[in-house]
């Protein structure tokens, strides 16, 4: 009976998210509004190089991806890149300084547009990305927090180790239960629960996804950790945080 409500009340629970996989590596101007990780971001006409305010350097393009995707994958609305200051390595504490981290959007992104040369960071590998649609799940801590039911059943079946019931059971019902590079759903912790406010006044923001450290394009966050990106549905405003094992 125990196992029978934890399915139903994880798969109640559940979301449906887009994985982003880097597939095969190089770059090409017909790529230029894709998802992808590091080479160029894109850019047009008028756009300026991003300076960290901090060390003066600039900013490195990590990874861009589109608003929406329909079930076959096909995007629309904005297009999003996501820079980042490897030398200061900000972690979304409201203390940094503005500016070590951006993200710039695109509203009518278009290949034909597309200006070279912004954001390269030679160390990372230019890097294409297939997308799969998977569900997921919170971290067990949120889930102890937000969602003690749940906790409560996973307790019952193995009170020694719930975490490893809750993550078996994730499995069962289809859910990828390891951080990954991924594009709405829930955010999976690597140091515990966040906490995210919108900088222009303090509301709760919506998580956007998550970009995980990737051999493949040579991108590592601390010690194999994660960036996590929100943004605030009403102000627009995108805040960050990142986790390391």
């Amino acid at each position: 009976m125990t196992e029978n409500k934890l399915k139903a009340a994880l798969n109640a629970l559940r979301k449906e998210c887009v994985k982003v996989v880097p597939s095969k590596t190089g770059f090409n101007n017909s790529m230029a509004a894709e998802v992808r990780f590091a080479g160029p971001a894109y850019a047009e006409n008028g756009d300026k190089h991003l300076i960290c305010p901090q060390c003066n350097n600039k900013l490195s393009f990590v990874f861009q991806f589109r608003e929406k995707y329909d079930k076959n994958f096909k995007p629309s609305g904005s297009l999003f890149s996501v820079f980042y200051c490897f030398n200061c390595m900000p972690i979304g504490r409201q203390s940094e300084e503005i500016g070590q981290w951006a993200v710039v959007e695109h509203k009518n992104p278009n290949p034909d547009k597309f200006v070279d040369g912004f954001g390269v960071n030679s160390k990372f590998i230019p890097c294409s990305c297939t997308l799969n649609r998977v569900f997921v799940l919170p971290d067990y801590e949120t889930i102890e927090t937000n969602y003690p039911e749940i906790a409560e059943l996973c307790e019952e079946l193995d009170s020694d180790d719930p975490i490893s019931v809750y993550e078996d059971y994730g499995l069962e019902i289809g859910c990828d239960m390891e951080p990954s590079t991924t594009l709405g759903g829930f955010p999976i912790w690597i140091q515990g629960e966040g906490s995210q406010a919108c900088p222009e006044a303090g509301c709760t923001p919506q998580f956007i996804a998550q970009i995980d450290s990737e051999e493949m394009v040579d991108l590592m966050w601390g010690d194999a950790g994660c960036l996590y990106l929100f943004r605030c549905k009403d102000h627009k405003q995108f805040s960050i945080e990142m986790q390391c094992f």
